[in-house]
């Protein structure tokens, strides 16, 4: 074969693998632990997309669903009964260690935003703030309104013990009888400040 030929050929060829290579990837939604920027700590906001970063754990669906302006939105459903009360074997997003550190000895004021569906919508949210084996906040429940409103709690995250664990937020509807389900639209993490004084030297 020609050079003339041989190398727009090859080109050709190269773009193709790389394409391919790249392929998966594109369009591909975010997984994985929520972080931060490397910087700034003192708001964390898990919106759009970054949405599909949840677990679904136990035996609860979750899926992103279109709201009406086209905006990403967090749908999660679940049946009676199959919700256990441990935050992680549920709907839950996993904090990386980042956070982690930023958040340890801190008060975090969590923020959900939120409504009922409109098939089978849950009259109550329940959101728990996990810090592993140091404690966590306890489920704290929310009554619903029809339309999107923000739910808040403080909650003093332990400092970190030993190695580090993983932090997490369940969140998930109160599900009474048959099945429920919430529409997230946002969760916002604040770091007000530290809960206690840091032990003498």
């Amino acid at each position: 074969m020609r050079d003339r030929f041989f190398f727009p050929a090859a080109l050709v060829l190269v773009a193709i693998m790389v394409f391919l290579a790249i392929r998966p990837g594109i369009g591909a939604l975010p997984t994985g632990p929520v972080t931060g920027d490397g910087a700034n700590y003192g708001r964390i906001t898990i919106e759009g997309d970054y949405l599909h970063k949840v677990f679904a754990g136990g035996n609860a669906r979750t899926e992103l669903t279109k709201g009406p302006d086209g905006e990403s939105l967090l749908l999660i459903s679940a049946d009676a009964g199959a919700l256990r009360d441990e935050p992680e074997l549920g709907p839950h997003f996993r904090l990386a260690a980042d956070i982690e550190t930023q958040f340890s000895g801190m008060t975090i004021r969590v923020t959900v935003r939120a409504r009922p569906t409109d098939d089978r919508g849950a009259m109550q949210l329940a959101v728990n703030y996990s810090a592993g084996r140091v404690g966590e906040s306890g489920w704290k429940v929310f009554d619903l309104k029809p339309e999107f409103s923000d739910f808040t709690f403080d909650y003093d995250v332990p400092r970190i013990e030993g190695d580090q664990a993983v932090d997490y937020i369940g969140i998930r509807p109160v599900v009474p009888d048959k099945a429920r389900a919430v529409l997230v639209e946002r969760i916002t993490f604040e770091r007000i400040g530290p809960w206690a004084m840091d032990d003498p030297a």
